[in-house]
């Protein structure tokens, strides 16, 4: 059974002394204490900060600090969360890349069996800040966050890895299923809410589903594709205090999978991710991230069928509203989706391409 930390305690001297040697070649030395600065619950994870104590002065960079990500604790009753999808990812994309973007992973271990994972990662507390929640960070960071996703899909547009040892890309099979499962639930979300949507919000959706093969149906062509975050909010980023000195990270990895760039950046842009959208920015933002894609080696992909992309992204996120609604979330925050999606929706003449 693989080694999996359940607690931020669990962590002892000879077992991260192991995973240190493995990850800086050379170094002999050994770690004498691990102290847990701080601990944290969150809806689908806890978080530790660890202290590393160690018995001589680390030649170079040996952390003086690490983060530590475990399983929620499921509630009575409640089956073990399938968490396996972030290890996953670390194991295969991540390790194939640099930090920056990403936070560096010193280990990820995922167990089946229990349910649990564990993953322990630079400690990006001391150079770099998140933005409060449903917040928008300033033009700047989110130019710098723009970027850093651009830069992120540009290493892996039409990778020869993706859909064999990186991710999968889907069939025909996935397809039809996905889209019997979409038309049940939008059409139950449409019938629950009745004459709280407008004519015009019930058409969109009837249009939507109508368009459904050829807006999804791209997804079964390898070409242009490339491993997306699935979960692009302004949290998700942390800014560095200084942009001069450190760079943009994107964190949180559970709903990566293989996509259009596009839609990460309409999540992020067009609908607001979980922060009120920012339309002024939003020509900008769009042209940073086409032309960050070009200028890192991005081919074939031209200003048009970009544009074309980002829209049919933006038609995706009519979706999103359902799919919160299904899983139970709070109105608010479904309400806060389904108007945001249908401003970028009109804006971007979205009806257009249906």
């Amino acid at each position: 059974m693989p080694h999996v930390i359940t607690e931020p305690g669990a962590v002892d001297t000879e077992w991260l002394t192991g995973v240190l040697r493995r990850c800086r070649a050379g170094w002999a030395g050994h770690v004498t204490a691990v102290e847990v600065e701080a601990e944290r619950s969150l809806p689908y994870s806890r978080t530790a900060r660890l202290k590393i104590r160690y018995s001589e002065p680390p030649p170079g960079p040996l952390p003086k600090h690490l983060f530590l990500k475990l399983s929620p604790v499921p509630s009575d009753g409640e089956k073990p969360p399938e968490n396996g999808s972030e290890i996953d990812f670390y194991r295969t994309a991540a390790s194939e890349m640099n930090a920056p973007p990403l936070a560096r992973c010193y280990d990820a271990e995922f167990s089946a069996q229990l349910g649990s994972s564990h993953l322990l990662l630079e400690d990006l507390s001391a150079s770099h800040f998140q933005t409060q929640q449903a917040k928008h960070p300033s033009p700047l960071h989110s130019e710098l966050a723009v970027k850093c996703l651009a830069q992120f899909h540009a290493h892996w547009w039409e990778h020869p890895k993706i859909g064999k040892e990186i991710g999968k890309v889907f069939d025909k099979r996935w397809l039809d299923s996905f889209l019997i499962d979409l038309e049940v639930s939008v059409v139950k979300f449409l019938e629950f809410h009745g004459d709280s949507l407008s004519t015009e919000q019930r058409h969109a959706y009837d249009l939507m589903l109508r368009s459904s093969r050829p807006i999804w149906g791209r997804l079964t062509d390898a070409a242009g594709l490339t491993v997306t975050h699935g979960d692009t909010h302004w949290w998700n980023f942390f800014h560095a205090n200084d942009p001069g000195i450190e760079e943009t990270r994107i964190i949180d990895w559970q709903l990566w999978h293989i996509d259009q760039g596009p839609r990460d950046l309409a999540f992020l842009i067009a609908l607001g991710g979980f922060a009120e959208r920012r339309p002024e920015m939003e020509a900008h933002l769009i042209d940073t991230y086409y032309k960050t894609l070009i200028e890192c080696g991005v081919r074939n992909y031209s200003r048009v069928d970009f544009w074309q992309d980002y829209r049919r992204s933006a038609i995706r996120n009519l979706n999103i509203p359902v799919i919160f609604w299904s899983q139970g979330k709070h109105p608010t925050t479904w309400q806060g989706a389904l108007e945001r999606a249908f401003q970028s929706y009109n804006e971007l003449k979205c009806c257009e391409l249906l």
